[in-house]
């Protein structure tokens, strides 16, 4: 079962883009172990229909805090994206019940995300997504600031944060408009985000989240601080750090 944000259309299988590609991801992640599709109140993905910005797409992930079937890892694919792992989410004691970012989509697509739960069960959810060349956008003209500079604030009520990183998050598929040089891939590899002692998020990514990516992590419960941030550099291998309060 498929879940769609915004207006629901019917899509005719001959209109359907090809699954072969999740097939093989399939295979190579999670074999034939059988997956849950139905239980939307346990998790939800929304995305929209027909996105307004392919290259800046929001998503949105959606958690029961089940401490029975408490989910350790999510990740999330993009079928049809040139990279289609855009993450792979690792949780930990911490219950997040929502994470919402923003993802590049290349062309006509299903997005999924596949959560793990501790005792080693798997919940699909996914949804269509109409969109063209979200991987080969050029830079926007506001990219400039301070590369790797992080921006970190929770909220009042102290049971979310958003996370947002200074960095073009280059797919590999860009060609720069001034020179019409190809744009080499280089991207935040990996974030880890700790909220007081203990680690909130722990995320691998690439190409498929957007340019300045941007995490909002949210809770039942009130985070603890400090919220501290790590981000690495594919490229030079960097951490860009960051922090945000005591408590």
């Amino acid at each position: 079962m498929f879940l769609i944000a915004g207006p629901v259309h019917a899509i005719g299988e001959e209109q359907q883009p090809s699954s072969s590609a999740w097939e093989l991801l399939r295979a190579k992640y999670y074999g034939d172990k059988p997956m849950g599709f139905v239980d939307e109140t346990y998790m939800s993905l929304e995305v929209p229909g027909n996105t307004p910005d392919p290259a800046a797409t929001p998503l949105t992930l959606r958690f029961a805090d089940d401490a029975h079937r408490r989910i350790k890892r999510v990740r999330v694919f993009i079928d049809n994206n040139p990279s289609p792992l855009v993450a792979t989410l690792d949780f930990a004691d911490t219950p997040v019940t929502e994470l919402n970012m923003r993802v590049r989509i290349d062309r006509f697509t299903s997005v999924r995300a596949v959560a793990e739960t501790a005792d080693g069960g798997l919940e699909m959810r996914s949804g269509w997504v109409k969109a063209s060349g979200g991987c080969s956008v050029p830079p926007s003209a506001a990219a400039g600031g301070v590369l790797g500079e992080i921006r970190v604030r929770p909220a009042a009520d102290a049971k979310s944060v958003l996370v947002g990183i200074r960095h073009p998050n280059a797919s590999g598929f860009q060609i720069d408009p001034l020179t019409g040089d190809p744009i080499p891939a280089h991207y935040i590899a990996h974030i880890r985000i700790n909220a007081g002692a203990s680690v909130l998020l722990d995320a691998e990514t690439g190409i498929s989240l957007s340019e300045n990516p941007a995490l909002r992590i949210a809770s039942d419960v009130s985070l603890p601080l400090p919220i501290a941030v790590d981000a690495v550099d594919s490229e030079t291998q960097a951490h860009y750090t960051a922090s945000n309060g005591s408590r």
